[in-house]
């Protein structure tokens, strides 16, 4: 059995946003030929940053790229339980970072943040840990 092959960022945006169609193709076929890839939590962190931020899609659209890159049988996230829990939050309101923060907290007595909105929106959603402020 062969080790997997870690995916960067940059990889799994030119698959999902086809921008650089040679580069596209390119990241199918290693994907595709590879018994199995493994993509970093810190990479997933960025993807939801570059496609948002960069590319400007909307939080569905952002979302049905992360549920295609789930649904690839051989490709697995780091933590995939805590980042589909993200996912539910990001689906729900939260911002992905800020879920994704809130999901890596699981076993604190709380998150601590100065932001409102989302200890508000934590809140009103009833997500442990709590969200607080100072």
């Amino acid at each position: 059995m062969s080790l997997p092959v870690a995916l960067d960022t940059n990889v799994l945006v030119r698959l999902l946003v086809n921008d650089d169609p040679l580069q596209a193709q390119q990241a199918a076929a290693l994907i595709d030929a590879s018994s199995a890839c493994f993509v970093p939590i810190t990479v997933a962190l960025e993807l939801e940053w570059v496609l948002r931020g960069a590319y400007k899609l909307p939080r569905d659209a952002v979302i049905a790229a992360f549920d295609g890159l789930l649904a690839i049988c051989h490709l697995h996230l780091e933590q995939e339980d805590l980042v589909r829990r993200a996912l539910d939050w990001h689906r729900q309101g939260l911002d992905f970072a800020d879920a994704l923060h809130l999901a890596r907290s699981e076993g604190c007595g709380a998150l601590i943040s100065f932001d409102r909105q989302l200890a508000v929106l934590a809140g009103q959603l009833n997500l442990q840990p709590a969200v607080k402020c100072p």
